[in-house]
C-alpha cells in the first residue's frame, strides 16, 4: 500500500514531498471531477453528485443515474434519449457559466513555469481552457483558432468536451451553444446536414436519406473512444520521454487530483506515466479520501489525505519562498560582480611603450640608415651576403635585450624569425629587396 500522509497533520515528511514536488524538473496531471466541484459543477459519484440528481429526477425512467451516461440504455428509446439530451444542455449551461478554480490556476503556473509536460483530464466541463491551457480538441479544423496540435497541446480531455455536437450518422460537428433561442444548434436537433442532402435528394426525384441527432462529443460508457488511437499516440509519447530521464535529482512528478481512479483507462493511464521510469519519477495522489490500495503498490509513491486546493496552496508558497531566495542570490552575485568590476579599473595597469623596449643597436642602425643618402639597388644576392652579418649581431642584441627588458605589450613573434623581420625593415629603409628568399615573400 503507498504511504500515506495527511494534510492536517503536517510532518517532515509532508514537508520535505511538497519541496520535491516545487522543485521538479517535468509535471504530468491527471484530473479528475473533484477538482470542478468548488467551481459550481457537480461530481457524479457523490451523495450530491449528478447521477443521484438524475436518479431523484427520473426514478421511474432508470434505475441509476449512470445508466444514463451508458451508450447501451441511453438510447435504446427515444425517451431515455430526450432525458439525456435535457441534461447534457443543463450540464453545458453550468460549464459555461463556471470558472476556472485553483487547480486550474495551479496548472496554468506549471505551464508559465515551463515544468508542466501535459494535464489530462477526465472532465468535459472546458475549464482548462478558460483557465489559459492550450486544449487539444479533434473536433476542431485546421483553420480553427482554438485548433491545436498535439504536439503543443497542454491538455488533453479524455473523455471529450461539451463544446462541440456532433452526428451519430455522419459524423458532422458544429458548436454547442448554451444560449436558449430557437436559431442555435442544441442536443438531439436533428443534422443540417443530413438534411441538406436528403433534400438534394428528393430534388432529383430520388428518395431521402435518413437524418442523424446532434449528441455532445463526450464519451459515453460501453461505447468505443472515438479518438482512443490519438490518445494513445500522446500517453505513448509522454511515457517516453518521462523515460528517457538518467539523473534522479530534480525528479520528475505525476500528480494524480481528484479522482477515484474507478474508470479503466485512466487508471492504464496513471499506471503507465508511474511506471515509465519508476527510479526518477514520483507519484503523488491527492484526494479527499484514500483510494489506492494494495494493488498500488510499487505505482503510487504517496497517499496525500486532504483537499486538493490547500495541496496547490502549499506548492506555491513553496515556489514563492524559492522565488525570493534566487532574486537574493542574482541581486547578492550582480552586487560583487560590480564590486569586482569597480576595483579593477581602480588599479593602474602597467603600460611599457614599444619604443622603450626596442633594442639600441637597432635604433642606431635606423638612425645611421637615415642620414645616408639614398643609393642604387643592388642585386639581390650581393644584397643577402651583405647583410649576413647585419642579421647575426642584431639577432644577438635582440635576444640579450629581451631577457633582461620587461616583456612588450606586443604579440609575441617567434624567435628565428626576429632577426629576418627585423633585418627586412631596415634593408627596406636602405631601399635594398629580398625578393630571391622564400622566407622574406611569406613575410
Amino acid at each position: 500500500m503507498p504511504e500515506t500522509l495527511s494534510l492536517h497533520s503536517p510532518g517532515e515528511e509532508l514537508t520535505d514531498l511538497i519541496r520535491r514536488v516545487s522543485v521538479a524538473r517535468r509535471v504530468v496531471v491527471v484530473t479528475g471531477a473533484g477538482i470542478s466541484v468548488n467551481c459550481g459543477i457537480p461530481d457524479f459519484r457523490s451523495s450530491t453528485g449528478l447521477f443521484q440528481q438524475i436518479r431523484a429526477a427520473h426514478g421511474d425512467l432508470v434505475t441509476s443515474g449512470r445508466d444514463l451516461f451508458d451508450a447501451s440504455v441511453v438510447f435504446r428509446s427515444a425517451e431515455t434519449a430526450d432525458v439525456f439530451y435535457h441534461w447534457m444542455t443543463h450540464l453545458r449551461r453550468q460549464c459555461a457559466g463556471a470558472q476556472p478554480g485553483a487547480v486550474h490556476r495551479f496548472i496554468r503556473q506549471l505551464a508559465d513555469r515551463g515544468t508542466l509536460l501535459r494535464s489530462y483530464t477526465q472532465n468535459i466541463d472546458g475549464l482548462e481552457r478558460k483557465a489559459g491551457l492550450s486544449v487539444w480538441d479533434p473536433y476542431s479544423a485546421k483553420g480553427d483558432a482554438e485548433h491545436v496540435p498535439w504536439q503543443t497541446a497542454q491538455s488533453v480531455p479524455l473523455h471529450g468536451t461539451m463544446e462541440h455536437l456532433s452526428c451519430q450518422l455522419c459524423s458532422s460537428s458544429y458548436h454547442f451553444s448554451e444560449q436558449p433561442n430557437k436559431s442555435a444548434i442544441r442536443a438531439g436537433d436533428e443534422c443540417p446536414d443530413c438534411q441538406t442532402r436528403s433534400q438534394v435528394r428528393e430534388a432529383c426525384g430520388r428518395r431521402s436519406l435518413a437524418t442523424g441527432k446532434l449528441r455532445p462529443t463526450v464519451v459515453l460508457y460501453e461505447e468505443p473512444h472515438p479518438h482512443c488511437e490519438d490518445i494513445a499516440k500522446i500517453i505513448s509519447h509522454d511515457a517516453r520521454a518521462l523515460g528517457t530521464r538518467r539523473s534522479k535529482q530534480p525528479q520528475d512528478v505525476v500528480l494524480v487530483f481528484g479522482t477515484t481512479l474507478k474508470v479503466p483507462g485512466c487508471r492504464q493511464l496513471v499506471r503507465k506515466l508511474a511506471t515509465a521510469s519508476p527510479e526518477t519519477t514520483l507519484t503523488v495522489f491527492v484526494n479527499n479520501e484514500p483510494v489506492c490500495g494494495k494493488s498500488w503498490d510499487g505505482i503510487v509513491d504517496y497517499q496525500v489525505i486532504g483537499n486538493v486546493e490547500d495541496w496547490c496552496a502549499r506548492v506555491e508558497r513553496k515556489w514563492g519562498v524559492q522565488t525570493k531566495i534566487t532574486q537574493w542570490a542574482k541581486t547578492r552575485k550582480s552586487g560583487a560582480s560590480v564590486a569586482s568590476a569597480s576595483s579593477s579599473k581602480a588599479k593602474p595597469k602597467a603600460v611599457v611603450s614599444e619604443k622603450e623596449n626596442r633594442p639600441v643597436a637597432v635604433a642606431a642602425s635606423n638612425e645611421a640608415s637615415s642620414n645616408q643618402p639614398a643609393t642604387k639597388k643592388r642585386k639581390s644576392s650581393n644584397c643577402s651576403d651583405s647583410s649576413t652579418g647585419v642579421r647575426g649581431s642584431e639577432a644577438t642584441v635582440k635576444r640579450k635585450r629581451q631577457r633582461s627588458s620587461t616583456p612588450s605589450t606586443r604579440p609575441p613573434v617567434a624567435e628565428p624569425l626576429l632577426p629576418i623581420r627585423r633585418s627586412l625593415r631596415i634593408a627596406t629603409q636602405q631601399n635594398h629587396v629580398y625578393c630571391h628568399s622564400p622566407v622574406s615573400i611569406c613575410l
